[in-house]
């Protein structure tokens, strides 16, 4: 009875991977995705999944695999290595992708699809396009959305007194936060806290470079003096701004100091906002008001955005009909309307795109939104953020784990980057 039951277990974990048809006889594919449960991004993808099930009713299908963020990039990866790719893949592990996944051909060449869809290829941004293309064939398509990410405060908790962000360093920032704190993280890839640290990095002398410069060749070597040098400003933040409830926290757990007013402050990006709207004042305690909240570059007038990344893409494994499926969800997610949609929902710009006249008064009736959008100035030191610069592994767990030792002063800057770099150079061997 065991080795059956084993055997049936086994057999419905692969079955849970693969296409299959529904029982309105629709071609069904199942995609792994963290922006599930409490993940932000699901606020939006969840319910666009749906509206492209309603519009292919009877003919495709995706359906959902719950995962956690800090999981998600190792557990592609793992089904990599089982041969048991889904169909349908956002992004995943940087190096596996560049040094497996492309040189092996185990992708689908894109490039018939863009070629097919002249009104679509006219939105992709080019540096995408091009970090995108290997070998003269086009591994992923990325939404055409550009986001610039900063931060969030509390008006009712903190005055800037008549100043902008973008007039204001750390030191001139802190001074006016007094005794109010930043919602910092250590669970999950530390997001929060990870978006503050790039912004320390950007205002190093050099810092900006060393970042512009490495979303495609990582940071493996942490030992830089201007790595080391923001790492020791974060400590100083760590230990004395950060949230009560930091160590541990995962993003839900930051968001909600937030909304408690255990936090004047959080770093986020703009898919944030929603969040503060009347409609979601369940989320909300101790007094908070979502409009109190003001969007804002980070300190130093730093924004974080890259183009250089992965989006979506089709394992070579993926039957005729899976790509059918699965090539027809991102023609869905390109659309305008769905580009627009996104945009309403989580901020940016799509530089490529003329919006429609509803779109532009739809974004006029979010003022928030409208102030973190258009945060930045012609001064902004606009770079992507730390994460999209280091392995995929460092950044969603080493770097986390080893935060509770910065504040509890085991560990100083200089040892947190020589732990970096020997945990770096270990991916290297994967």
């Amino acid at each position: 009875m065991k080795k059956a039951l084993s055997l049936a277990l086994c057999l419905m974990m692969v079955l849970g991977m693969m296409s299959f048809a529904s029982a309105d006889g629709a071609v069904e594919i199942v995609v792994p995705h963290y922006k599930t449960g409490e993940n932000v991004g699901a606020v939006f993808f969840l319910p666009q999944v749906e509206r492209f099930n309603t519009l292919y009713e009877g003919k495709y299908h995706i359906t959902i695999e719950e995962l956690t963020q800090d999981m998600y990039a190792d557990k592609i990866k793992q089904l990599g290595q089982q041969n048991k790719l889904p169909a349908l893949i956002e992004g995943g592990e940087t190096e596996w992708i560049k040094n497996v996944v492309m040189p092996n051909g185990l992708f689908s060449d894109l490039s018939d699809l863009v070629a097919a869809n002249p009104d679509m290829a006219a939105l992709m941004i080019d540096s995408n396009v091009k970090y995108n293309t290997y070998d003269g064939k086009l591994f992923s398509i990325a939404l055409p959305v550009v986001r610039p990410m900063g931060m969030y405060y509390n008006g009712d908790m903190l005055d800037l007194g008549g100043k902008t962000v973008n007039e204001l360093d750390w030191d001139a920032f802190t001074a006016l936060l007094g005794d109010n704190k930043i919602a910092f993280m250590t669970g999950e890839n530390a997001w929060t806290t990870m978006l503050v640290f790039s912004s320390l990095v950007a205002v190093e002398e050099g810092g900006a470079e060393l970042l512009s410069s490495h979303t495609i060749d990582k940071i493996y070597d942490f030992n830089d003096p201007i790595i080391v040098s923001a790492v020791t400003k974060l400590q100083s933040l760590l230990q004395n701004y950060a949230s009560s409830n930091t160590v541990g926290a995962v993003y839900a757990d930051a968001a909600n100091a937030f909304m408690s007013k255990n936090a004047a402050v959080i770093a986020n990006g703009s898919w944030m906002v929603g969040d503060f709207a009347a409609g979601n004042n369940d989320k909300w305690s101790n007094g908070f008001d979502g409009a109190t909240v003001h969007g804002a570059v980070l300190p130093g007038n730093v924004a974080l955005a890259n183009t250089d990344g992965f989006g979506w893409w089709i394992p070579a494994t993926a039957t005729a009909e899976e790509r059918a499926c699965a090539a027809a969800f991102i023609e869905f997610m390109m659309t305008p309307a769905e580009l627009e949609a996104y945009m309403l929902a989580e901020g940016g710009v799509a530089p490529n795109m003329t919006v429609s006249a509803e779109y532009e008064a739809s974004a006029a009736a979010n003022p928030l939104l409208y102030e973190y959008v258009n945060a930045v100035n012609a001064d902004t030191i606009i770079v992507p953020s730390f994460g999209d610069c280091i392995p995929s592994s460092i950044g969603d767990t080493e770097f986390g784990n080893l935060l509770p030792n910065l504040i509890n002063g085991s560990m100083t800057p200089e040892q947190f980057c020589q732990e970096l770099t020997l945990a770096a150079e270990e991916t290297r061997l994967d």
